[in-house]
């Protein structure tokens, strides 16, 4: 009985060691948001996506951001090719003509570590495979120039490919990680105003569940070997008391339906 119980508790430390220790979860919440849309469509209130960093383990650790926090405006993979600047009407009439009658995934994060966008695709194409970019991307983009005209320039991590250095991560690049002291969360929040504009239902996902300890740049030009290179560049191991997180996470999907607004 006594080894039996030994062998239990060896078992369970080893499942605890081994576990992940960070979890990355999403939800939805509304909230009021004063803005031009906001009073056009009548609305209440707005949907925002949720993302919660939580530290799971008693370390201080820091970790690259998933998803890139710009003016907390989805940024999507393709955009601005159908031309439309600021005008109302003309984004009114565009999203008239949408009808959205099949499922979309909104995949977070891109398909490449520094590529942290949304991209949304019909839930029959498989994102892992070769695919085009759907035209639901570009109209998002539009709709959302239209509703936000953020001001000021969030320095992003390809800026200064060169010199990640930690202090740089500290100061500069500082709002491209996340730093967690143990048992600690963080907060982002993301408005959907665009997809409830639209309307139609979206299952909102990451792209994978495991953090680099690195970010890959390029294509870049060589001159001593004439061609150009693409490379990687690995983070810190330690920054103050902040070791660098790897390995896999725990995350989630959420599933959220939209009517258009009648008005529109």
């Amino acid at each position: 009985m006594r080894k039996y119980i030994i062998f239990l508790l060896v078992t369970l430390w080893g499942f605890e060691a081994h576990g992940q220790q960070l979890s990355i979860e999403l939800s939805v919440e509304w909230k009021k948001e004063e803005t031009e849309i906001y009073h056009k469509l009548k609305s209440p209130s707005t949907p925002f996506l949720k993302i919660v960093f939580n530290n799971l383990s008693n370390d201080s650790i820091y970790l690259p951001k998933i998803y890139k926090n710009k003016y907390y405006i989805p940024q999507l993979s393709i955009g601005g090719i159908l031309g439309i600047k600021s005008s109302g009407d003309r984004i009114v009439n565009l999203i008239r003509s949408i009808s959205l009658d099949t499922k979309c995934n909104v995949f977070i994060g891109g398909t490449g570590f520094n590529t942290v966008e949304l991209e949304v695709l019909p839930d029959s194409v498989d994102y892992y495979s070769e695919h085009g970019y759907d035209v639901i991307n570009e109209i998002l983009a539009d709709v959302y120039k239209y509703v936000y005209q953020p001001k000021g320039n969030l320095t992003d991590i390809n800026d200064l490919s060169h010199i990640i250095t930690e202090q740089n991560i500290v100061n500069v690049l500082k709002d491209n990680f996340v730093f967690l002291p143990p048992n600690s969360k963080y907060v982002e929040s993301y408005s959907l105003a665009g997809f409830k504009i639209l309307g139609g239902c979206y299952t909102f996902l990451l792209t994978g569940s495991e953090i680099k300890d690195f970010v890959h740049f390029g294509p870049t030009r060589d001159p001593q070997l004439q061609d150009w290179v693409y490379y990687d560049v690995i983070f810190p191991d330690k920054i103050n008391n902040y070791r660098l997180y790897r390995g896999e996470f725990y995350t989630n999907k959420v599933d959220v339906t939209f009517k258009k607004s009648p008005d529109l």
